[in-house]
């Protein structure tokens, strides 16, 4: 699922995907498998690696069969719903400073229910077996990105001098499902107001993953040391590092907004800074070959800030 996700939004910017986070308010903790987040929202998907067949009956009542042997399994649907809900409960509790309020400073904004989606993507290898039932969050791990897709055109089409137009000219049904669709996306600064706050409120767990992913991303007075000592080190120390988990094993790719930061690691999409290293005005990135220089015309000459790793390497 992680590799559907990774192919997918890579280099959308204004899409973040977070494999395998944890959140917890209240005592309550929730671990969730995938969230994306997007324009207009965010989707949840719990990831079930099944080798067997996963049974559905009308009941919405699961059973997996492995080997021959039948077992009831929790509901990856509620269990799915209940993530969902304490993510919206934990934004909402934060909404009034990840969204600016609207008309005039009169009305506050929250994360209403139609924001947020739930998945059941079951394994390539498991077959799906709906009994009486056909849950429209169960699907194969291939499907979740076309639905995904599929949701956010829907939601885009409503928007604009276009959508109204479109809204104006349908008739009643198709009227219906525009206004279902309707959702305002949130602006940039919302997306990365929500994105730091996700962020900083994860908890860690423990996992089988390498310790390089666990380690942990540097603080902001970390962030600054580590620039001044940059600006002094040697073109082969050059190298930016992931913000998130903190790994160098990261690249600079070029995406619909320009040059952009993803971690080879834990794949996520960040910023490339535009300051200077050394006097802090903003400069322009300039590529070479793999090599990523910084021109900065208050300092004069060019600064090797980072080199790509070869497709060879990782």
């Amino acid at each position: 699922m992680a590799f559907f996700l990774r192919r997918a939004f890579a280099e959308a910017f204004d899409v973040f995907v977070f494999n395998d986070i944890t959140f917890e308010r209240n005592g309550e903790r929730a671990q969730i498998d995938h969230l994306v987040m997007h324009r207009f929202g965010f989707a949840i998907v719990e990831s079930k690696s099944i080798t067997g067949t996963v049974e559905v009956n009308e009941h919405l009542e699961f059973v997996r069969n492995s080997r021959g042997r039948r077992a009831g399994m929790r509901s990856p649907i509620e269990q799915a719903r209940l993530q969902a809900q304490l993510l919206q409960n934990l934004l909402n509790d934060a909404k009034e400073s990840l969204r600016p309020k609207k008309l005039m400073g009169t009305v506050q904004p929250s994360f209403g229910d139609e924001r947020f989606q739930v998945f059941v993507a079951i394994s390539d290898q498991g077959v799906i077996e709906r009994n009486g039932a056909n849950p429209p969050e169960l699907m194969k791990a291939d499907r979740v990105v076309a639905e995904l897709t599929e949701k956010a055109n829907a939601y885009e089409e409503t928007q604009g001098i276009k959508g109204f137009v479109k809204f104006v000219k349908a008739g009643k049904k198709e009227a219906k499902r525009l206004e279902d669709h309707h959702i305002a996306p949130f602006m940039d600064q919302e997306l990365a107001s929500i994105r730091e706050f996700l962020l900083s409120q994860r908890k860690h767990q423990r996992t089988t993953k390498p310790p390089t992913v666990e380690s942990k991303a540097p603080t902001a007075v970390e962030r600054a040391t580590e620039s001044v000592s940059k600006a002094d080190a040697s073109p082969s120390d050059a190298g930016m590092k992931c913000e998130v988990c903190g790994v160098s094993d990261v690249e600079i790719l070029y995406g619909r907004y320009g040059y952009y930061l993803r971690c080879r690691v834990c794949n996520q999409n960040q910023n490339v800074p535009q300051k200077c290293e050394v006097c802090a005005t903003k400069a322009k990135l300039r590529k070479k070959g793999p090599c990523f220089y910084r021109d900065c015309e208050a300092c004069g000459s060019p600064r090797l800030v980072h080199t790509n790793p070869t497709p060879a390497e990782g």
